[in-house]
């Protein structure tokens, strides 16, 4: 006969993170399952955690799990998230309440408090949790937990970073996480991951390690980093991930999803740069940068949102394609000297017929000036527009010339911060990719990553609404400069 365990005994078993998420907590309506890795992760004291991780295996989910659990079962406790952008801080406190109103009612706080960055708890005693979100600032404060998303993608990473150990400083119960997928081969979570601060208990976690990703994590787990990067997606790979692999370079699979600390060479855009002009602070009601998404066909809502929120002229750039790459579309509002990112849109295997309508709407709400991508097939859509709409569309053809040009046109806006980008992940990732290579008679050449997950082409739409903006600026200074001035489930402990 079994004997059930007395109510000390199971909240001992409980202050476990690991054992209370997959006994309490529910996700889509079935019990919180743990990847062996999680659970080690979330059952482990250890004051400072780094994981480096692939894309989509729940590193920022495991990370809010541990952390609710505390706040549910330590008294007066208090945590910080900082991540990359608004949306993603914002994500943290969303999952937290999830899992809060997942749990069964004799086993949760009273929930006092819920905004979109802050949730807190009242114990039985009166004594208040508090969990809060930031987007890319250093967390102060009189103390508590950490946890940092995506450092390295954060515009001052070294700041976040020194101080959320000035916040864990005061109290050697408080620990400090930081997830992130890699970027680039150095900087402080290159650093950190590499083991150059001993202090850290480090986990490297590739797609091989997610249930969700990969077929048989416990084969794979001893087999998979024996094979090639096109053998073991082959041999483990879920259907998503195969999906994923064929879509984009080996190169930027192999940083996202393997763990690989790649090094663009010769970079147009050094990523400090493009951070330093990066507004986490956006989204389409904010205040500090108004911007919105559209995947596909935009509505007619969407075209409201951006006669509502422009606030000068609008000037935009178009990169066709048909069935391989994605089209994008990206509009600019230029207004007190800058160019702020209003509105972007990406399509995929849309007729041209009804690309060529997008750009008549735009136009028709307010986009005074528009450059398209007239190379091959553009051609003929940029002609047509050209004569519908003389003065306002022109096509812009892809030479080595028209090229330097656009990349020295944006590399000297930005290099002045005269243009505002949302700190968005792929956005970022794409302007980062372009490259400089030299010909065999020494010109420059510009190149971004072929693949429908990496071929540029926000990148390069956002180079054509510059070049259609020129003129704005001019009383600012703002044209093109010469090129030749720029410098150029595993755990460690």
């Amino acid at each position: 006969m079994k004997k059930t365990p007395d109510r000390a005994r199971l909240l001992a078993w409980l202050e476990n993170p690991a054992n209370f998420a997959e006994t309490l907590f529910t996700a889509d309506d079935e019990k919180v399952r743990l990847d062996p890795w999680q659970h080690s992760y979330l059952s482990s004291g250890a004051r400072f955690t780094v994981i480096l991780k692939s894309r989509r295996v729940g590193g920022s989910w495991a990370m809010t799990v541990k952390t609710l659990v505390r706040a549910l079962t330590i008294p007066r406790y208090k945590a910080v998230f900082v991540s990359m952008n608004r949306e993603e801080a914002q994500g943290k406190i969303e999952y937290a309440d999830e899992l809060y109103e997942s749990l069964p009612s004799a086993w949760r706080l009273r929930k006092v408090a819920r905004s979109r960055d802050e949730i807190a708890f009242v114990d039985s005693s009166g004594r208040r949790s508090v969990l809060r979100s930031l987007a890319a600032k250093a967390p102060r404060g009189r103390g508590g937990d950490v946890g940092v998303s995506e450092l390295p993608h954060c515009a001052n990473s070294r700041a976040i970073y020194e101080g959320a150990l000035h916040v864990t400083a005061r109290d050697e119960k408080s620990q400090l996480t930081i997830e992130s997928t890699p970027l680039g081969g150095s900087g402080v979570f290159h650093d950190i991951c590499r083991g150059k601060y001993r202090e850290f208990t480090r986990y490297e976690i590739p797609w091989w390690l997610c249930s969700a990703l990969c077929s048989d994590v416990e084969e794979a787990a001893a087999l998979a980093p024996l094979l090639s990067t096109r053998d073991r997606v082959a041999k483990y790979g879920s259907p998503a991930l195969k999906s994923i692999y064929s879509s984009m370079p080996e190169e930027a699979f192999r940083q996202e999803s393997e763990l690989a600390f790649v090094q663009i060479e010769n970079a147009a855009f050094p990523m400090e740069m493009i951070m330093a002009c990066a507004e986490p602070e956006f989204g389409e009601s904010s205040t500090a940068l108004a911007y919105r998404h559209v995947v596909g066909v935009p509505s007619g809502a969407d075209w409201e949102w951006l006669i509502r929120n422009r606030k000068g002229i609008l000037a935009a750039g178009y990169d066709p394609a048909r069935k391989n790459d994605r089209s994008a579309l990206v509009i600019l509002d230029h207004a007190g000297g800058r160019f702020e990112t209003r509105l972007t849109v990406a399509m995929k295997n849309v007729a041209f017929a009804d690309q060529s309508g997008v750009l008549t709407a735009a136009i028709g709400r307010g986009v005074s000036l528009l450059r398209i991508d007239s190379t091959g097939i553009g051609m003929d859509m940029s002609e047509r527009l050209e004569r519908d709409y003389p003065g306002v569309a022109a096509g812009v053809m892809f030479t080595v010339r028209s090229k330097q040009m656009m990349v020295a046109n944006l590399y000297g806006t930005l290099t002045d911060q005269r243009i505002v980008l949302p700190a968005d992940r792929e956005l970022v990732g794409q302007i980062g990719a372009i490259r400089e290579v030299r010909s065999e008679s020494g010109a420059a050449l510009y190149q971004s990553p072929s693949g429908s997950a990496g071929h540029g082409d926000m990148a390069w739409a956002l180079m054509l609404a510059l070049q259609a903006a020129r003129g704005l600026a001019a009383d600012t200074g703002a044209g093109y400069q010469s090129l030749s001035s720029r410098a150029r489930w595993n755990c460690v402990t």
